[in-house]
């Protein structure tokens, strides 16, 4: 720095106070500052132009509401770091291996501070308005309150971080730690200040403003084929070589009155002088008078300055580069800032009227100024109890609330899912990344697979694996209920078991009304007859019962059969009467009894009619009597027949006797129930074919261990539970059922136990993708919302999705989070799809930047993934350390090659260090590669 300008930095600032509950910084010239730290509202890469527009909107407002004699400064830092996170020392092995993966890798954070500036008053000396001041202080608090109102994260800086702030920006130093100072040497290219160097940008060249013809608050940019929204100078983010880079945003609001007449009598001047280029003049000034005129727009001075910080040798590659990206926006940068000092010291925060007006500013639009701001923040971690670790796009660890329900900001009502994803995307190895966190976070999981994906996780979780064979069969007794359940859940076991019932019986097609009534009253009352076993009709009973078969027996009672019991009737009454005469029994006269009295009346009503004594008046009055006991008579005789039915039906629930509950039990009290309802209720139901299609579950038959065997009580303590049913997938009757029961195995540990609990199928899911399972299926993620459960699918086929009525409405619908893996060889058909999942089309761009970036340098194996949270989402990606990629492998050969490890190593743990340091030890860099070596030796690196 020369001589004289050993003090430049002692002229900034007059006064740093804290005052009517503000931090207020004062320029040298008395101008007052306030700064807030805020996150531009804007995601990076979330494709929605909308939100661009938005916060542009916002920006604005502000600027409006500050109006004359205030600035607006708006300093975005890009800053290089390294990743650091503390780790518990009881931490899983496999999360300290992924944190101390991630350890001191470089990654770029966006630091956002909001300057509000008051134009000081021209002058030698600073003089107090309170008026002004009261001013000051108030557009403060409307500023505030805008970001407030918009729901834009933001807080006033404190006295000291303001001071740090300051110290910070003036040693161009913002990682985090200790900072130092260091001096400064400055030239017409650049600044110096130890073994770096700063150079300044600006945007804009007075003496030739070459700004693009129309600016909108967003560019875009082509991914994958689809224009993507993204911001103006969001290559900022990545700028080779440089450690930091502040983009400094300037906006003065001056007295529009004077500008406006200056501009007036500028296109007055120019349209004197009929020449080509004054004609032009004019008419831009003239455009620029009309949109004042209509809109809300200010006119502004502004200045938009990048200032980077990089090695000595790299001035060249990031001018080139910052140059190429600004040609790229339609900005030709000032390539005759010879003023660095200059420039650097007006950035400074607070010193937004430092600027020489002459040579740093320009007058333009407020809106168009605004489009120049920087409106976007990185993804950053989320504040939830249950921590899911993705990557940024740039490949810095974020945890999210995979669910969705449970983080601080609630974006879902369930946290059930379904994830797609074609062969090699990555699927399994996302869903054993999934399943690993959630098992450390203290969740029970039990998964359904068909490939033997999970078994690697398994085994170092020490959960169960089974595994099913012809000489292992999975057996269960889904019949088994305890008394609880039995009252407090049994319509959600009913529901279950006719699900199953069919699912053997019918398959995939769907029961009739009549099938679906018969088998549902069978299982009714067989859990009936267990658990209260039949003795006889209350009295309540039996007239219930009487009413209900009178109905019946009169639908069936025609008018042919009416008319012949009416001439039996009228035999019984025109027949003499018996000599020996019946007694009353009772008070109440049974219907027999009731009947032979009736008769007499009848009787010695007909008499009344043969008599000569009787008038024609009491024969016809005797006569309609007769009719309406006749009628009687008739329903009376129905009513003996009906009480010997009940009696006959009392004895037959009598027979019916449960001793135990099983499939067996079951078959044996259905086959003897079913045919006595059918009887009575005068329906059709094939009981032979049922019968005999579901024989092969019954004693002595191929499959009788599958439904009669108790299942391990055990295994509703287990942690992790992965059911492995490969063997059995091509199998069309056993395998869905294999499915269905293990779905109600884990229903029953899901009341059992408290906590979190997940359910993931995988393939398997589409064995019980029927009709006939729809309604089981929406159930099941009905209810396990209400005990703190997941139920998840995980397919590859896109036809799945479009051509399965289950899919949409049993899964899709009461799923609120959606997990999509690259979908780029669908995307010509992509439109069924986006249509049956509600994809908005900002969703469906998002989909197809999956693994389209070019951020894959120097990772190791990596995905990317969409998630989909309600109305939240994005793109994520998977990567995971050495560690865990042995853990999680489905290659076969890399998991013959840990466990000949495990076997030498004894646990898991030690089998994964050991062959990881064997592979770096080898300097093999490809995992499959080394397993083969170790599979061709079958031992250890060390027993070679």
């Amino acid at each position: 720095m020369a001589k004289e300008n050993k003090k430049v930095f002692d002229g900034i600032y007059a006064q740093l106070e804290e005052t009517d509950g503000n931090v207020v910084l004062f320029d040298a010239k008395g101008a007052p500052s306030v700064i807030f730290e805020m996150t531009n509202p804007v995601l990076r890469l979330c494709t929605d132009s909308e939100r661009y527009m938005v916060f542009q909107d916002v920006l604005a407002n502000i600027v409006q509401t500050l109006g004359e004699g205030y600035a607006l400064q708006k300093q975005d830092i890009f800053c290089r770091q390294r990743y650091h996170r503390d780790v518990p020392e009881d931490a899983e092995f496999l999360t300290r291996s992924y944190f101390n993966y991630f350890e001191g890798r470089e990654f770029t954070e966006i630091t956002t501070y909001l300057i509000v500036t008051q134009e000081a008053q021209r002058g030698q000396f600073v003089q107090y308005d309170p008026k002004k001041w009261l001013d000051f202080h108030s557009k403060v608090a409307k500023v505030d309150d805008i970001l407030t109102e918009k729901g834009i994260s933001h807080r006033k800086l404190t006295k000291p971080e303001v001071n740090e702030y300051l110290h910070r920006f003036m040693a161009f130093h913002f990682q985090h730690g200790p900072f130092s100072m260091t001096n400064f040497k400055a030239s017409d290219e650049y600044l110096r200040t130890g073994s770096r160097i700063i150079r300044s940008y600006p945007l804009v060249d007075i003496d030739e403003i070459n700004l693009p013809s129309v600016v909108k608050p967003y560019t875009e940019m082509s991914v994958n084929g689809y224009p993507v929204a993204t911001d103006v100078f969001s290559f900022l983010a990545e700028v080779p070589h440089a450690d930091c880079v502040v983009f400094n945003q300037v906006v003065q609001i001056p007295g529009q009155r004077k500008l406006l007449r200056k501009l007036q009598g500028k296109a007055k001047r120019h349209g004197s002088m009929p020449d080509p280029s004054n004609k032009i003049a004019k008419a831009d000034i003239e455009e620029v008078l009309n949109i004042l005129a209509v809109d809300s727009s200010l006119l502004v001075n502004t200045n938009f300055n990048i200032i980077v910080s990089c090695p000595p040798d790299k001035v060249t590659p990031v001018t080139s580069f910052l140059e190429t990206k600004l040609y790229e926006c339609g900005i030709m940068p000032s390539r005759t800032a010879y003023n660095q000092l200059e420039l650097f010291i007006n950035s400074f925060p607070g010193c937004a009227y430092g600027f020489n007006p002459d040579y740093d500013l320009f007058l333009t639009l407020s809106d168009s100024a605004l489009c120049l701001f920087f409106k976007e923040h990185l993804k950053g971690c989320e504040d939830t109890p249950l921590t899911t670790f993705y990557t940024d796009r740039q490949g810095l660890p974020v945890c999210i609330d995979i669910t969705g329900k449970e983080g601080k900001v609630k974006m879902t009502d369930n946290a059930n899912f379904f994830c797609i994803g074609p062969s090699g995307s990555g699927k399994s190895f996302h869903m054993n990344s999934v399943v690993r966190q959630l098992l450390e976070q203290n969740t029970d999981v039990v998964m359904v697979d068909t490939g033997d994906s999970y078994e690697g996780i398994c085994g170092y979780f020490g959960g169960t694996y089974i595994s099913y064979s012809k000489e292992k069969p999975i057996s269960m007794n889904p019949f088994k209920v305890t008394r609880e359940e039995y009252e407090q859940n049994f319509g959600e076991k009913k529901n279950f078991l006719k699900s199953l019932i069919f699912l053997i019986f019918k398959g995939n097609e769907a029961p009739s009304k009549i099938e679906d009534m018969l088998v549902n009253q069978a299982i009714v009352e067989y859990y009936e007859a267990y658990f209260n076993p039949f003795t006889s009709f209350s009295d309540t009973e039996r007239e219930g019962l009487r009413q209900k078969l009178l109905v019946a027996a009169k639908m069936e009672d025609d008018y042919e059969k009416f008319a012949t019991d009416m001439r039996d009737i009228e035999e019984q009454i025109n027949a003499p009467e018996p000599e020996t005469k019946t007694t009353v029994r009772a008070l109440i006269l049974p219907s027999e009894e009731r009947r032979n009295k009736i008769i007499r009346q009848c009787r010695a009503l007909r008499a009344m009619i043969v008599d000569r004594a009787t008038t024609e008046a009491e024969k016809e009055k005797a006569a309609s009597k007769i009719e309406v006991y006749k009628k009687e008579l008739h329903e009376t005789s129905m009513l003996m027949k009906i009480d010997k039915q009940i009696d006959h039906m009392e004895e037959q629930k009598r027979r019916l006797k449960v001793p135990s509950l099983s499939f067996n039990t079951y078959y044996e009290f259905a086959l003897e129930r079913i045919p006595q309802i059918t009887s009575l209720e005068k329906i059709h139901f094939d009981i032979r074919d049922f019968a005999a299609i579901l024989k092969q579950f019954y004693r002595g038959g191929e499959l009788e261990v599958t439904l009669n065997s108790d299942l391990d009580t055990n295994l509703f303590d287990e942690r992790f539970i992965v059911f492995e049913i490969d063997k059995i997938k091509d199998d069309p009757v056993l395998f869905p059922i294999i499915v269905l029961i293990i779905m109600d195995v884990f229903l029953q540990k899901m009341r059992i136990k408290k906590g979190r609990k997940a359910l993931i199928i995988e393939e398997a899911w589409k064995a019980i993708a029927s009709p006939t399972m729809a309604e089981y299926i929406k159930f099941l993620y009905k209810t396990v919302r209400k005990f703190h459960g997941i139920a998840g699918v995980v397919t590859q086929e896109l036809n799945d999705v479009i051509d399965s009525p289950i899919v949409k409405e049993a899964i899709i619908n009461n799923s609120d989070v959606k997990i999509l893996l690259d979908q780029s060889k669908f995307k010509d058909r992509y439109s069924d799809i986006a249509a049956i999942l509600g994809l908005t089309p900002i969703q469906k761009q998002q989909i197809f930047t999956v693994n389209a970036l070019n951020n894959k340098e120097g990772r190791n194996y990596f995905k990317e993934v969409w998630i989909c949270r309600g109305q939240n989402s994005d793109v994520y990606g998977v990567e995971e350390p050495p560690e865990c990629y042995w853990a999680y492998t489905t290659e076969r050969a890399e998991k013959e090659a840990l466990k000949i490890y495990l076997r030498h190593y004894g646990t898991m743990q030690e089998a994964i260090t050991n062959i990881e340091a064997d592979r770096k030890r080898a300097g093999i860099s490809n995992y499959l590669d080394f397993a083969r070596k170790v599979n061709q030796q079958q031992k250890v690196m060390s027993l070679w």
